[in-house]
């Protein structure tokens, strides 16, 4: 997001244009039947819903301030609207506002689960300078949960190995994928992963990108390996 801008508090003497973004759980509310930008307009949003309480900012994209608002009842929503996976934007908006979504969905739902003190009980507090929550009464400040997880491609020759997650209904493949344990390396967990999940050894294990991945407030750590020994031999608990 190159026109992008990440904000910790609602810019000051702002004359843009506004929006919020709405979340349930793992859906955003958009315009039904509007692609490129389908979230609903500014106005439509602050007559409905009360968002006297704390919105969460998330930043300005393309002259645009974006902030968050996370509803538990999707039972009475603005005329023409639905709440859609926040996942399935990838296929109506582009890649941007895709992006921004994640997001979006990622800082809100740190914001309602952080709002006690994991050390004392108290009621946090927003931090005044940071993306961080700090407890009036101990101190202890907590940030947004970011999981390390890694993502790898291995390949036997002209082959590449390819599973199914347990969770998904529809044949839908691809490369494997984990978190990375207390005191791993990523090429532990690489390695560990792949022998969890198949069975089998993997070599020549060699670093490819990164991307985050919101929708398990992961950063995805993506790898190259190759296939070492073992015959496949699913776990049947994940895939």
């Amino acid at each position: 997001m190159e026109t992008f801008t990440q904000l910790i508090k609602p810019p000051e003497n702002f004359t843009g244009k506004t929006t919020v973004l709405v979340y349930h759980n793992m859906e955003i509310l958009v315009e039904k039947n509007k692609e490129g930008n389908p979230v609903p307009e500014y106005e439509k949003i602050i007559n409905y819903y009360d968002i006297s309480r704390s919105l969460v900012p998330i930043g300005i994209l393309d002259g645009i301030y974006y902030s968050a608002l996370t509803v538990d009842d999707t039972s009475d929503i603005p005329k023409n609207t639905k709440f859609m996976n926040v996942r399935h934007l990838y296929r109506t908006s582009n890649e941007d506002l895709f992006s921004l979504a994640g997001l979006g969905r990622q800082i809100a739902d740190w914001d309602r689960t952080f709002r006690f003190c994991g050390k004392c009980g108290t009621k946090t507090e927003k931090h005044p300078d940071e993306r961080a929550k700090i407890c009036p009464d101990c101190g202890h400040t907590s940030y947004p949960k970011i999981a390390p997880a890694m993502i790898c491609s291995v390949t036997r020759g002209n082959e590449i190995l390819l599973a199914r997650g347990s969770k998904f209904t529809q044949p839908v493949y691809s490369v494997l994928a984990g978190f990375v344990e207390p005191g791993e390396t990523l090429e532990e967990t690489v390695a560990r992963e792949v022998m969890e999940e198949t069975g089998i050894s993997v070599k020549n294990i060699k670093y490819f990108g990164n991307q985050p991945w919101p929708f398990s407030s992961s950063m995805m750590i993506a790898f190259t390996a190759e296939y070492n020994s073992g015959e496949i031999k699913i776990d049947d608990k994940e895939i």
